[in-house]
């Protein structure tokens, strides 16, 4: 099916409906056989036993065209079930939003100020995941963050502006301390729990470990698997020790405080679901992590099929049918019916 896609600029979503094409120099000799044991014209008959006849050349002539037309016709149809579309000539308006649902799990906890990534871990994590919204044209993305609890800030919505405007605005003041990363990513499964988009996935950052909730990541990532949800995890800092704000009779300064990132349970939770973990150890790659994490998904859904919706049939195959159809109809039930 390779050189037949590089040859007609299409793919096919049912390429095995292709094989029918196997009988078309079958049902080509059938058609002109059948022509042959037609005759045209005039017949009549002398005293003798046999039978002459005049026939139109150009009735023959014109019979044999609409035979190659029924063959063509016949070709047309078997590539129209075989479901044709472009990738270059489709739609993405919205861009690839075909049923994907996403949503992001952010770790607000007091950790999350510290300043290895500029200006700290959580406004720099608020930016790059503006910048992956951005990206996400049409798709529906909502927003939860946690601390010892978790906090629904945005539903899955494909209003994006709202989404960011209320990701600007939260923080974890309002939230009990800790890091409850098994209560952040539960709480995330249980709006995606039940719904029947195809493609459900779903980023959780954080910059510690678990230490507090009832409900642990690994059992979160259990139920998350039960739903076919990807949970791909981030872990936001660098290695060794991290620059926290600190307080002092001189004003603002920093002291620097040990990164704890449970490395282990984001991969086992990452792995899990098949999804995949990625280690962030400053703004620029956490961008890029992001924006692998985005050609992923992308991805997935062009290889999902989901893009069926871009140009299942062409709509000139179908208008050149419909002609084809009509004409041969016509053709056949009333020019010829009285000769054959």
């Amino acid at each position: 099916m390779i050189d037949l896609v590089l040859l007609l600029g299409y793919d096919f979503l049912a390429p095995n409906w292709l094989y029918l094409l196997i009988l078309t120099p079958f049902i080509g000799i059938f058609l002109y056989q059948r022509e042959n044991r037609i005759s045209f014209g005039f017949k009549y008959t002398q005293s003798s036993s046999f039978q002459q006849k005049t026939e139109s050349k150009f009735v023959r002539g014109f019979r044999l065209i609409l035979l190659f037309l029924k063959l063509i016709t016949f070709i047309l149809l078997v590539f129209s079930i075989s479901r044709p579309f472009s990738w270059d000539n489709t739609d993405n308006s919205p861009k690839y939003g075909n049923g994907i649902e996403i949503l992001f799990v952010l770790d607000v906890s007091e950790s999350m100020q510290a300043m290895d990534l500029k200006p700290n871990r959580i406004t720099a994590a608020k930016k790059v995941i503006e910048s992956f919204v951005n990206s996400r044209n049409g798709d529906r993305i909502g927003l939860i963050t946690y601390a010892g609890e978790a906090y629904t800030v945005c539903p899955r919505t494909a209003d994006h502006d709202l989404l960011l405007s209320q990701l600007r605005k939260s923080n974890g003041e309002d939230l009990v301390p800790g890091t409850a990363i098994g209560i952040g990513l539960g709480t995330a499964v249980a709006q995606l729990k039940g719904d029947s988009t195809e493609s459900k996935a779903i980023i959780l950052l954080t910059d510690g470990t678990n230490n507090s909730g009832e409900l642990s990541p690994e059992d979160a990532a259990g139920l998350a698997k039960g739903e076919k949800i990807r949970v791909y995890t981030i872990g936001v800092g660098t290695n060794g020790l991290a620059p926290m704000p600190n307080n002092t009779p001189f004003g603002m300064g920093s002291v620097f405080t040990p990164v704890e990132i449970d490395e282990t349970v984001l991969k086992n939770i990452a792995s899990l679901t098949d999804a995949k973990y990625f280690r962030a150890t400053n703004t620029e790659s956490l961008q890029s992590v992001l924006t692998e994490i985005d050609k992923i998904e992308k991805k997935r859904i062009k290889d999902s099929g989901s893009v069926k919706a871009a140009i299942p049939i062409p709509r000139q195959l179908l208008l050149t049918l419909l002609i084809l159809g009509i004409f041969l109809l016509i053709s056949d039930l009333i020019l010829f019916k009285g000769y054959e």
